[in-house]
């Protein structure tokens, strides 16, 4: 299995990552901590660093833009809840953040004690979802500067399930984005590594009517 941490994650952590049998690569991330596959990131914060992004108002932002980037996002605080919280004059403002970010933005909230048990989450949890997703973790975001190639792959591994060299199979069999975008499920099964799942959820998505949340 293959994880991409973010080089500001402790050394520790790599250690640990490595011996539990990850190829661990390391690279700035932003936004997230840890890629465990094409659709899913984990932002990792002591409680300490999520009370300061709290308090310093980066918190949801930091939040918003992990849930725009990966559609299964999850935040993994890490540390002893009640320790830290003892004896602080607003313990109610981490519950009230902690309730909008499970229940309003509909992302998972998962805690640990250590960065052992940390370790062992993200194992288990890179099982699963490689296993599901049958490909390695590759980082989604826009670069500065792409060509007109990288331009059109960025655009096709936007679809879900797709990651890089499904892109480039995708972009090889249709020859352009527009074709990709317009086959039918069945066209789009043809495609080595397209199976019914992933082609019935692109169609699904590309076919999903847009809903204006101010309506």
């Amino acid at each position: 299995m293959k994880i991409i941490a973010d080089t500001r994650e402790p050394d520790v952590m790599m250690v640990l990552l490595s011996a539990l049998g990850f190829e661990v690569e390391r690279r700035v991330i932003t936004p997230g901590d840890y890629i465990i596959s094409n659709e899913c990131a984990v932002e990792r914060k002591t409680i300490q660093d999520f009370l300061t992004s709290l308090f310093q108002g980066r918190l949801l932002d930091q939040m918003n833009r992990l849930k725009d980037a990966y559609t299964k996002p999850i935040l993994l605080l890490e540390g002893n809840l009640a320790w830290e919280l003892n004896g602080r004059k607003n313990p109610h403002a981490f519950w009230g953040a902690l309730l909008k970010i499970q229940l309003d933005m509909g992302i998972p909230v998962l805690i640990t004690m250590d960065v052992r048990q940390s370790a062992d989450l993200l194992y288990t949890l890179a099982r699963r979802m490689q296993r599901e997703e049958s490909s390695k973790p590759c980082i989604r975001h826009k670069p500065k500067l792409l060509n007109e190639r990288d331009m059109q792959r960025f655009i096709v591994e936007g679809l879900p399930g797709v990651g890089a060299e499904l892109s480039i199979r995708l972009l090889k069999h249709f020859k352009s984005v527009r074709r990709i975008f317009q086959a039918s499920e069945a066209e789009l099964r043809r495609v080595e590594g397209l199976g019914f799942v992933k082609a019935r959820r692109i169609t699904q998505l590309l076919d999903m009517e847009f809903k204006n949340e101010s309506t």
